[in-house]
C-alpha cells in the first residue's frame, strides 16, 4: 500500500485513555485470574500479554504510524482494534494474526481460572470479576468475527 493511500488518524485523547485504560483493564483481569492461584503467574501474564498487546500488537501493529496527525505509536490503533468495526483499516497482517491469540489469552485463560477459584471457593467478588472477563470477551468477540473465526 503506498503512503499517499494510507489514511492518517487523528486520535481523540478521551477515545486514546478510556480505551487503553480498558484494555489495561481486561490484562489486569487476567493477572489477577492468574494471581489467585500463583502471584508470580499475575505478574508473568501481565508482562508477557501487555507486551503482546502494546508492543507488537500496537507499536508493530500500525502501518500508518508516521502519516498520522498526532502519531500515539500505535496506541491510538489499539481501542479501535479491540472495541470497533472498522479497526482494521491500518493495521499490518502480522498483527492481525496475532489478535487472534492474544484474544484468547485474554478470555480463555482468566474465564478457566475465575470458573475454577469460583469452583473450589465460591465468592461473590469472583463471579463479578469473571463477568467483566465475560463482557470485555463478549464484546470484542461480537466486533471482532470476522478475525477470529479463520
Amino acid at each position: 500500500m503506498a503512503a499517499s493511500s494510507r489514511k492518517p488518524k487523528e486520535c481523540s485523547k478521551s477515545e486514546l485513555i478510556l480505551g487503553n485504560l480498558a484494555i489495561i483493564l481486561w490484562i489486569g483481569l487476567g493477572a489477577f485470574s492468574c494471581w489467585l492461584f500463583f502471584p508470580w503467574a499475575g505478574l508473568v501474564y501481565f508482562a508477557v500479554v501487555a507486551f503482546l498487546v502494546f508492543y507488537e500488537i500496537g507499536k508493530h501493529g500500525c502501518v500508518t504510524c508516521y502519516y498520522c496527525k498526532t502519531c500515539t505509536i500505535g496506541i491510538g490503533k489499539l481501542p479501535e482494534l479491540f472495541f470497533r468495526k472498522t479497526g482494521t483499516a491500518n493495521v499490518n497482517r502480522r498483527a492481525l494474526k496475532l489478535f487472534l491469540p492474544v484474544y484468547f489469552l485474554l478470555t480463555l485463560i482468566p474465564v478457566a481460572l475465575f470458573g475454577f477459584s469460583i469452583y473450589q471457593e465460591f465468592e461473590a467478588y469472583k463471579v463479578g470479576l469473571l463477568v467483566a472477563v465475560l463482557a470485555f470477551s463478549v464484546y470484542t468477540g461480537i466486533v471482532r468475527r470476522k478475525n477470529l473465526i479463520p
